[in-house]
């Protein structure tokens, strides 16, 4: 499976731009990439194996696609809207539970307990979600239009190029086309100095940015890990809330686990509609919601205390924490679950749409619920064991009471949207950066290449949601829970937003550290109060974040070693055909030679003279044989791997049978950011060093399915110098062939290094769990998530069978 990526657009979190006739000014001229390319070609042998582009490359580089035009403001619209119905229905579900979630200090709580919680909650909201979120972090997080912490992670690891080996990290103002990476003929070295020398010298210290590749990294993966628990129990918490309030007004209810666990399947069920589709179907309810919420606070604020207002002032915050501890922050906090999914959805509406959608509506929304929930407990102070119900105008079982059960039902399944979302956003991601297997990635919207859907993600979660619901089986064991993976998640970004800012925007060293006293003491304070909550239930998500840490962590370190096995089993093209090698002498001294001869030179010395077809094989060297066809070889590193070197797969096909079709092609996928790429842009060819020997490039857009056609099959033949004369019919009658890798990954033989017998046993044991991670693990989910040429279209199974050829062997890692 090649995973969908974005190659090509806008970095630093830009808006969105519509890719409406993009495809319209793609078009590249490929004749030229003929031109000196030839037979006689120079060789250096000296170039380098290293397949970093160059500075100087990638400051010539011309970015693939063309600049977009600016958002209109109508459009903007209409993405703020619509992303009510995504993203807000977490934040805009916390007062079903935030007040009679936070510790008092006596119950029922007194005036001053209730104006200190709501003091608590609006600094909270205003210094978290506003400050923090809306005005830092939407602006400095996104990497290529994507958010969450891998977007951050990401934009660190390009600067620094310390991102995982191989893989072309989306984002630069200007990234390496396609066409320069074809027709590279050397390559220099390349190192994390060439781009640190910029910065000062605590910045270049290797082993300071050796500190950081590894903190980085760890922080990304715990921070998606602590996102994709949160996605079991959101969900969980928001619809036993909601569908518990039918408890409040008949009490004799007693389906609420049965009737959640339907409404969960329901939901992602309709996932495969996409996020474009379901925005705009829930925009509307949650656009109610708000409203309702604010209706209901400005109603209770003016009936019963309009005095509730004075809780604006830091004094009660400051009074109730003295009296509650940290222990306030484990309830209060509550109030801003959903602004780290909020982050990680920005790829689905852009930057300015949730900014507007947020700062403009949603949080003066929420403000005034809250308010309005607070004067309702000052007058009835029993009410605070169910706020939100208890304080609807009209009392229960009341008209209003209903219309807003129902919305408040409705609005706790989209809440869940949020977080699912998220975690289809974070995981392509991770499969883009080569850190997750490669799922299938389906792309729901043709405008915006973030809205994303991944099937099996999809269902693997809806299964761990339902088996979470059934285990907490109410709201209020699941509050218990809640939170802790919440707080951990903002530290973490926090972490990352600072090494963003020292690095990456240069910031004054002034800047990361105000950033760091003003929300991170906050932060811990967060997760202090919230560990108390480990006894209690909240070892679940700590425990859920544990073992996707290590599932992420362990298959990164498995697909590294497989990825340093392939660039080391690579070939220099002098290895295979001697007549490359530097010490070879290219004039035939000897012109009646078939093959290879000795002669003399003017001063008597014996040479070796070998024929551009000759190779080194298992049989010694032979003549390669030529037989009339096509071959097409599907290997990824040829887009960015070193001119002077071959795969691995060619080597053991030419060693092995010394015989391959008489034109030879190297060809890779690239997915686009655009949604589709015109006919005429689809194929990017070049020459190689070798006789009849071409690297190709097929190009498709994030909307298109990736299929091998006959008739694109003949268009990159028809590329070919020599075949450009032949008719249709006559390249349908050529033998073509195509070959797949199929290597049996295994873990690398144990060999005793010490004479100690304790030190054999640690060796031994240690080799025992490589083995079992590596062969048991990483090896079956890696098969089970390869592609094996299904892209490749045959009409039958003859032809699948007489097509496509399987090369492997034993790849120890």
């Amino acid at each position: 499976m090649y995973p969908k990526s974005s190659l090509g657009k806008e970095d630093d979190g830009n808006d969105m731009r519509s890719m409406n006739d993009q495809t319209d000014n793609v078009s590249i001229n490929t004749a030229e990439l003929y031109h000196g390319l030839q037979d006689g070609d120079h060789y250096n042998h000296d170039d380098t194996f290293e397949d970093e582009i160059t500075p100087e490359e990638e400051a010539s580089a011309t970015t693939e696609l063309p600049r977009t035009k600016r958002q209109p403001w109508k459009e903007i619209f209409m993405l703020s809207f619509s992303s009510l119905g995504a993203i807000y229905g977490d934040l805009g579900t916390s007062p079903l539970y935030v007040l009679n979630s936070i510790k008092y200090s006596e119950t029922p709580p007194n005036r001053e307990d209730i104006y200190g919680a709501i003091s608590v909650i609006f600094y909270l909201f205003t210094i978290i979600v506003i400050f923090k979120y809306v005005c830092i972090v939407l602006v400095l997080g996104p990497n290529n239009g994507e958010g969450g912490q891998v977007a951050i992670y990401a934009k660190i690891a390009r600067y620094l190029k310390i991102g995982p080996k191989g893989v072309t990290i989306p984002g630069g103002s200007k990234e390496t086309s396609d066409l320069q990476l074809l027709t590279r003929q050397d390559t220099t070295a390349s190192s994390v100095a060439s781009v640190i020398s910029r910065i000062n010298q605590i910045k270049q210290h290797p082993t300071m940015v050796k500190v950081v590749q590894l903190s980085i990294l760890s922080a990304c993966f715990l921070g998606c890990s602590l996102v994709m628990s949160d996605g079991l129990l959101t969900p969980t918490t928001s619809v036993l809330s909601a569908i518990g309030g039918i408890q409040v007004a008949v009490p004799s209810f007693n389906s609420v686990l049965a009737v959640s666990e339907v409404i969960l399947i329901a939901l992602f069920v309709i996932q495969q509609l996409g996020s474009n589709k379901i925005s705009f179907l829930f925009a509307p309810i949650i656009f109610v919601w708000l409203m309702g919420l604010m209706v209901c606070g400005i109603y209770n604020i003016v009936k019963f205390h309009p005095g509730i207002f004075a809780a604006l002032s830091p004094y009660y915050a400051i009074k109730l924490l003295k009296k509650g501890g940290v222990d306030v922050f484990s309830g209060a906090m509550l109030a801003i679950t959903g602004t780290e999914a909020m982050f990680a959805d920005i790829g689905h509406f852009g930057k300015l749409p949730i900014q507007l959608t947020l700062g403009g509506f949603v949080y003066p929304a929420l403000m005034l619920c809250y308010l309005g929930q607070g004067a309702y407990i000052i007058k009835y102070p029993d009410a605070y064991i169910n706020p939100f119900f208890l304080s609807l105008p009209g009392g229960t079982g009341s008209g209003i009471y209903w219309f807003m059960f129902v919305f408040a039902t409705l609005s706790t399944i989209i809440a869940s949207q949020a977080l699912i979302l998220s975690v289809f956003s974070i995981i392509s991601q991770l499969i883009n950066l080569d850190c997750f297997p490669k799922l299938k990635i389906v792309h729901t919207s043709s405008h915006y290449a973030g809205k994303v859907y991944i099937p099996t993600i999809n269902w693997i979660l809806m299964i761990g949601v339902i088996c979470t619901t059934a285990g907490f089986k109410n709201s209020n064991n699941v509050t218990a829970a809640y939170g802790l993976g919440i707080s951990l998640d903002f530290i973490v970004t926090s972490f990352l937003l600072i090494i963003c800012m020292f690095y990456v925007y240069n910031a004054n060293v002034i800047w990361p550290i105000l950033f760091l006293l003003i929300f991170v003491p906050l932060e811990a304070c967060m997760v202090i109060a919230n560990l108390k909550k480990v006894p209690h239930g909240a070892w679940f998500p700590v425990l859920m974040a544990g073992l996707f840490f290590i599932f992420l962590s362990v298959w990164r370190w498995a697909r590294s070693k497989k990825v340093n096995h392939e660039y080391a089993q690579r070939i220099r093209i002098d290895e295979l055909f001697p007549f490359f090698a530097a010490k070879s002498i290219t004039v035939n001294l000897n012109p009646n030679a078939n093959s290879r001869a000795n002669s003399t030179t003017a001063v008597g010395e014996n040479v070796t003279i070998y024929e551009k077809n000759e190779v080194k094989c298992i049989f010694g060297t032979q003549e390669l044989q030529k037989h009339h066809g096509i071959g097409f070889m599907y290997v990824d590193s040829m887009l960015s791997g070193s001119p002077n070197s071959l795969p691995e797969l060619y080597g053991k096909l030419v060693k092995s049978f010394v015989s391959i079709p008489s034109n030879f092609i190297f060809v890779g996928i690239r997915v686009l950011s655009i949604p589709y790429v015109g006919e005429e842009d689809r194929i990017l060819m070049a020459p190689m060093k070798l006789t009849d020997h071409y690297k190709c490039i097929l190009r498709f857009g994030f909307m298109e399915d990736i299929q091998i056609t006959k008739e694109l099959s003949w268009s990159i033949m028809q590329r070919i110098p020599r075949l450009t004369t032949l008719s249709t019919d006559q390249l349908e009658q050529m033998p073509t062939l195509h070959f797949f890798e199929n290597d049996l990954i295994k873990c690398h033989e144990y060999k005793p290094s010490s004479k100690w017998k304790f030190v054999r046993f640690l060796g031994k044991s240690r080799h025992l769990v490589r083995k079992l991670v590596i062969e048991h693990f990483f090896s079956p989910l890696y098969s089970i998530t390869q592609e094996y040429g299904r892209f490749l279209k045959c009409d039958d199974g003859k032809q699948e069978q007489d097509d496509k050829i399987f090369l492997g062997g034993i790849a120890r890692i």
